[in-house]
């Protein structure tokens, strides 16, 4: 399995060989787009059983069928978990200060909008990401659907973690300053409907940052049928720029700034070039990568 460091994802083919012959209950996906309500479509990619019909009208991929609420308890098992994270390193220790290194770039994202404040993380993980942000001064709580992950968040590096799907999170009307959501919206069943429930959560002047893979960067058009991107039947919806920032602005949101991650795939063929090597990260930078982040606030005419 391609190695990847708490969502940061390594762009290398991923074959989701443990899904192919999944045969668990299915339904189908919304017949109309839920960026643009759109009821055209074409087939974006396929890998049997597995089905992305792409919109016409906004370029959203949305899986088609796939598995339901009950079927996905079975699917976020420990060992999906496990592989997207690791088994949860000791505080304190060499590794665990790695992977928080890792993690760095999130926070200087929005760091100059909050430099401090509430943040929730949707998706959180085993809660490394909340780990850096409460060392840095922040006041974090977590949601997660793994009781799993969860377990490491609460018991060994004692951060709040409310377990379940975003629906069946009550906050009681707690406000923040900072929500984010790491490679969290291409799983949900309705990214519309998380949007606006979050939305809910935010302070008047509170922040949104949302980073989601982008099947239209470089290193999808590279790897394609191999990309990591996909990732059956996990994810739900894929996202390319211009629908991402089209949902976000008809949820009640405006766009602060983005962010284009660099390709890994330029970046890994000029290090194989002795004289372009020494430039290979700055020249990858002005080739799209895997994935883009998005930071929003709440619109002012909204009246949220």
């Amino acid at each position: 399995m391609t190695p990847r460091v708490g969502f940061i994802i390594i762009s290398e083919p991923y074959p989701d060989e443990n899904y192919l012959n999944y045969c668990g209950t299915m339904e189908n996906a919304p017949s109309s787009c839920i960026v643009c309500g759109s009821r055209d479509r074409e087939l974006l990619m396929e890998r049997d059983p597995w089905r992305i019909y792409r919109c016409t009208s906004c370029g959203l991929g949305a899986l088609d069928p796939r598995p339901t609420g009950e079927e996905l308890k079975e699917l976020y098992t420990r060992d999906y978990f496990a592989s997207q994270y690791d088994e949860g390193a000791e505080p304190g220790s060499v590794e665990f200060k790695k992977w928080l290194s890792l993690l760095e770039h999130r926070v200087r994202f929005f760091r100059k909008e909050k430099a401090w404040g509430r943040l929730l993380d949707v998706g959180c993980g085993n809660g490394y990401f909340m780990a850096l942000c409460r060392s840095k001064g922040y006041d974090v709580q977590g949601i997660d659907v793994s009781t799993w992950a969860a377990t490491y968040a609460t018991k060994t590096l004692g951060l709040t973690v409310h377990i379940g799907q975003i629906d069946d999170v009550d906050l009681l009307g707690d406000q923040f300053d900072i929500i984010t959501m790491w490679h969290l919206l291409e799983h949900t069943r309705n990214p519309r409907h998380v949007l606006e429930k979050v939305k809910g959560w935010l302070e008047g002047d509170g922040i949104l940052a949302v980073e989601v893979p982008n099947y239209e960067g470089r290193d999808a058009r590279v790897y394609w049928e191999d990309w990591i991107g996909w990732q059956f039947p996990f994810h739900f919806f894929h996202f390319t720029p211009t629908c991402l920032r089209r949902l976000l602005t008809d949820c009640g949101f405006h766009l602060v700034k983005a962010k284009d991650y660099h390709s890994e795939t330029v970046k890994r063929a000029l290090k194989r070039i002795p004289v372009a090597s020494i430039f290979a990260r700055r020249i990858a930078k002005f080739y799209s990568g895997h994935s883009i982040a998005v930071l929003a606030e709440l619109r002012k005419d909204t009246g949220a």
